[in-house]
């Protein structure tokens, strides 16, 4: 197979030489833009608000030189009401927290909303204002800046035709598409290198911005395009919480790893990987990657372009037939033998795909994969000396494993919660207590009352029923949730080990071209902050 690549390679080594070489005297500057809330104020979560004020912390405290910063949130200056949040309640006793959990779900109840408080915005999110400042920006930048991109909202899937040019989801319910947002990254000038951290759900599609117009048969863009994507193409991401008091969500690791704490305020150590000082993109992807507890599989572009141009197994890569030399006579001798008829239907067996132990993926790895690879392995129990045929073997027992099991008493119908039978007896009892709308106003709730009345509730014969399945509830949840998170870790881990074969494949399928975009796209990853100041 041969890989054709439109003839950049000249402006591409340029550029990248005025970038890596590119000192504080020159006053290089680094453009940031931050796109980020909701399409609506129910979907503008306090999580998300809670981000951009982070990545503003994150920059005064680690960013040095030039920078220009733009955010767009939500709806701009507009004083309405537009974030979610967890509502600020009191701490209720017992019997009220038992009522409101048989009467109607919390966390619909606990819901409120408030103007958002990010300050210094440049607007909201509307993908007008995001193009016009990129236009801007296009015009004031000059060679050895950089544009750095952070996105943390909403985003949907790509339809089924155009799978990749997935959305970041805007307010109003407007959209930017990816493959627009590669149209507006061309409107740049080719020398200056763009860096994504992008977190909405769907997000990966953003990874093919790397190739003209979204679309790899068009070739690689002339502009060096480095992104971290918190998920694939076709799945959801983590986050978006209207309490900011859990703060598992991509580029809230991706962020704390350079700033040394998460946003909620725990230290974070242990994430310099070449021990130079500096955290990296790349490293801190890598410690996103290892201790992020969520759904996500995150990728990078690097990943992208290895999957795009490399193979897993050069065994069905064709090699050129020998010449053969007309004016000699054909050696019957060494004409291969016939060999018998298959009278098996079946296809040969295919040799493992990867192979070897996990050491020696490490061995073979840049530094940050390298550290994915053996964090990963160390969380789910391997050793580096396991084989990696021992580890996909356990990722398949671990999804069979997820297939539920017959549910108690037999059939398929849902067990349910005994919240009806225990609200039923409360009504016989006290009948205010069971109205939902005026249940809250009884007297039976005054404080010196609690203490009894809860007693007195565990003593109806439907207490032990709803307690004992809502405890079941509660562990099932923590298990199934324990299994997700364990079979995310095996699909990280595959994926790198992917990734490392076909960074060694590379060069042995793709043209010259190719292998020194993906060694300028490596370089620009395993840039830091301050790399371009």
């Amino acid at each position: 197979m041969v890989l054709q690549l439109r003839p950049t390679s000249r402006v591409l080594v340029m550029v990248f030489a005025i970038w890596t070489t590119c000192s504080p005297m020159l006053l290089a500057a680094d453009y940031f833009l931050t796109i980020g809330g909701g399409y609506n104020p129910t979907g503008n979560q306090a999580s998300l608000e809670a981000n951009v004020i982070f990545f503003q912390q994150v920059l005064d405290e680690k960013h040095r030189g030039s920078r220009n910063h733009d955010i767009f949130f939500s709806d701009g200056n507009d004083p309405i009401a537009d974030l979610q949040v967890l509502a600020t309640k009191p701490r209720q006793n017992p019997v009220i927290e038992l009522l409101e959990n048989l009467h109607r779900r919390r966390e619909e109840e606990q819901l409120e909303y408030r103007n958002h408080r990010v300050p210094d915005i440049a607007g909201g999110l509307d993908p007008a204002l995001v193009h016009s400042r990129l236009k801007a920006i296009a015009k004031k930048a000059q060679p050895g800046d950089r544009l750095i991109v952070y996105v943390t909202a909403h985003g949907s899937e790509g339809p089924k035709p155009d799978p990749f040019n997935t959305t970041i989801d805007c307010w109003n319910e407007q959209r930017i598409t990816a493959r627009e947002f590669t149209r507006w990254l061309s409107e740049l000038p080719p020398t200056i290198p763009v860096v994504m951290v992008m977190a909405q759900c769907y997000c990966g599609g953003f990874g093919h911005t790397i190739f003209q117009e979204l679309d790899e048969k068009k070739g690689l863009a002339s502009q060096l395009r480095a992104g971290f994507f918190a998920q694939r193409h076709d799945l959801p991401a983590a986050g978006c919480r209207p309490d900011i008091h859990n703060d598992e969500e991509f580029s809230s690791y991706f962020w704390g790893a350079i700033v040394g704490r998460s946003r909620t305020g725990v230290p974070v150590t242990g994430c310099d990987i070449d021990g130079d000082g500096s955290i990296s993109f790349a490293e801190a992807y890598a410690y996103a990657v290892v201790a992020g507890n969520t759904i996500d599989i995150p990728l990078r572009t690097s990943d992208v372009l290895l999957r795009t141009y490399s193979r897993m197994s050069l065994a069905d890569i064709k090699q050129p037939a020998a010449p053969v030399d007309s004016n000699s006579q054909p050696d019957k001798k060494s004409e291969p033998e016939a060999k018998p008829a298959v009278t098996d239907d079946r296809p040969p067996p295919k040799p493992p795909v990867l192979g070897g132990t996990l050491q020696s993926f490490v061995d073979q790895g840049r530094p940050v994969s390298a550290r994915i690879v053996t964090g990963l392995s160390k969380g789910l129990g391997f050793s580096l000396q396991d084989d990696v045929s021992v580890v996909i073997a356990a990722y398949e027992l671990h999804r069979k494993s997820q297939k539920r099991g017959p549910r108690p008493g037999g059939g398929r119908r849902r067990a349910g919660s005994g919240r009806r039978e225990l609200l039923q007896e409360i009504a016989e009892k006290w009948p205010e207590l069971a109205d939902p709308k005026h249940w809250e106003e009884s007297p039976l709730l005054k404080p010196d009352n609690q203490e009894q009345l809860l007693a007195d509730l565990k003593q109806l014969p439907a207490w032990k029923g709803y307690d004992q399945r809502r405890q079941q509830a509660a562990e099932s949840e923590k298990k199934a949730e324990e299994h997700e998170l364990r079979e995310v870790k095996f699909r990280r881990l595959i994926s790198t080990l992917e990734a490392i074969q076909l960074g060694k494949h590379l060069p042995q399928v793709a043209t010259p071209e190719i292998v020194e975009r993906y060694r300028q796209l490596i370089q620009l990853e395993e840039s830091s902050l301050n790399s371009g100041s």
